[in-house]
């Protein structure tokens, strides 16, 4: 998928990221907190843990539902193969990558 390819590649060019395969998922983390993960399966599956707070309105767009295995955690899937531009999607993961970021610091 051209969206699903395109946004795996801005990811990896945000600052200090690491990547892990986790759970079939190839996952990005910034200072050891992950915040996206790519389905090795579906090259259209990408889960995204963003704040609690911003889950509601990020799972009112259609391309977007909460993830099954961590909703209560804030993680949210989005299906690629419904999104126009790579752009919708990294505006939830780039919130991600901040808020992981800031987690970080907490410690």
């Amino acid at each position: 998928m051209k969206n699903y390819q395109s946004i795996k590649n801005k990811v990896e060019q945000l600052k200090d990221v690491t990547i892990r395969p986790m759970f079939g998922y190839q996952c990005y983390s910034i200072s050891k907190k992950f915040f996206v993960g790519f389905s090795s399966k579906n090259d259209f599956q990408i889960i995204v843990r963003l704040p609690k707070e911003k889950q509601l309105s990020a799972i009112e767009h259609e391309a977007i539902k909460p993830f099954s295995h961590g909703a209560k955690m804030g993680w949210i899937e989005i299906d690629s193969t419904k999104i126009s531009s790579s752009s919708m999607a990294m505006k939830w993961i780039v919130l991600a990558y901040e808020n992981a970021l800031n987690l970080s610091k907490k410690k």
